[in-house]
């Protein structure tokens, strides 16, 4: 008597499979097989199990392979590193950056004439690893306001400042831990209503060089009351960094900025108050910083009222206690923030 007949379709399971892009065809075909052999009563159900695993498996680790691929790839992109590791300095302009590049200007950080224009004149760009040395970080992007055309580098300087303040302290919520550095920006002269780049880059950067990591700051280093300090705080760190060039030349300017120093200080006065969850010792330095900050609000008011130049001057100048940093280095000393130690020279302490 002779053997039944070889299945077919259990061979060609097992070949396919073993063909990585033919293995879901493999893989159907051992399934198929397996259903019909019992009903046929040919030979190869090993072979038609054997073309079903092989070919399910080589499915799965290739989809695995694509996900992680995949994954691997948009870090690669938004990250700016290549797929073997950091990515390497290249050329490019002022335009190719986004949030998170960081750069050296081939014409240099900031103008060399003494002008109020600090706009970078030369778009080119070295495009370099921020764990390495870099002049320069940029922390946020925006587009200009509307779709209408805008001649006037001035407002545009104007709106690009505004919408730089609030990128930063999203990017660096404790500005009070930044190096030294300028706050500064770029943007394109003049807009058509039909197009043109109307992309304003906001960047931090330092003549001799930021630090060989990038300055962004992670929430999650905080704990509940030192991130709720710092979030109260924040309208009046807002309004601090908004100071215009022009304040001591330009009343209006001048009024402007104190108008939103008094806006500022007083609503981190009262979020301050409302903080809950403080430790016990925290509760009065914040109170006292809250105090203050109301105190000085009602100064910048009467400054933005001044008539004149010289009354703002006069206004603003309160015996010299300029500011709330007495205040503000008790709370954050208590709330373990880093502060100012002034027997090391400026270093830092927790």
């Amino acid at each position: 008597m002779s053997p039944p007949p070889l299945s077919g379709l259990a061979v060609a399971s097992l070949v396919l499979s073993l063909l990585v892009c033919l293995a879901p065809l493999g893989l159907v075909l051992g399934i198929v097989a397996l259903v019909r052999i019992p009903r046929t009563g040919r030979r190869g159900k090993g072979l038609a199990i054997a073309g079903t695993a092989v070919g399910g498996a080589v499915v799965i680790l290739t989809a695995l392979l694509l996900v992680i691929g995949g994954a691997r790839f948009t870090a690669w992109t938004e990250e700016g590193e290549s797929l073997f590791g950091p990515q390497e300095p290249k050329a490019g302009t002022l335009f190719d950056l986004k949030a998170g590049d960081c750069f050296a200007p081939a014409g240099g950080l900031f103008s060399a004439q003494e002008s109020e224009d600090e706009r970078m004149t030369d778009p080119s760009v070295e495009i370099v690893p921020c764990d390495g040395p870099h002049p320069a970080e940029v922390y946020g992007t925006f587009r200009l306001k509307g779709d209408h055309a805008i001649s006037d580098p001035a407002a545009i300087a104007a709106q690009a400042f505004e919408g730089c303040v609030p990128l930063l302290h999203g990017f660096a919520p404790d500005t009070w831990t930044l190096p030294a550095v300028e706050f500064s920006f770029y943007y394109p002269e003049s807009v058509s209503a039909t197009g043109g780049d109307r992309t304003v880059r906001c960047w931090l950067g330092a003549e001799a060089g930021l630090p060989e990591a990038s300055l962004r700051q992670d929430p999650g280093t905080w704990d509940a009351g030192q991130l709720a300090y710092l979030k109260a705080m924040r309208p009046s760190a807002e309004a601090w960094f908004s100071v215009p060039e022009q304040v001591d030349t330009d009343l209006a300017a001048a009024t402007a900025w104190a108008d939103r120093m008094a806006e500022g200080g007083a609503e981190s006065a009262k979020l301050l108050r409302a903080v809950d969850g403080l430790p016990a010792r925290a509760r009065g330095p914040v109170t006292a910083l809250a105090n203050r900050l109301d105190a000085l609000s009602g100064i910048h008011r009467s400054a933005s009222r001044a008539p004149t130049l010289a009354e703002f001057g006069k206004r603003w100048d309160y015996n010299g206690d300029e500011d709330e940093s007495a205040e503000e280095w008790e709370a954050r000393l208590v709330l373990g923030l880093p502060v100012e130690d002034e027997e090391e020279d400026g270093g830092e302490q927790q």
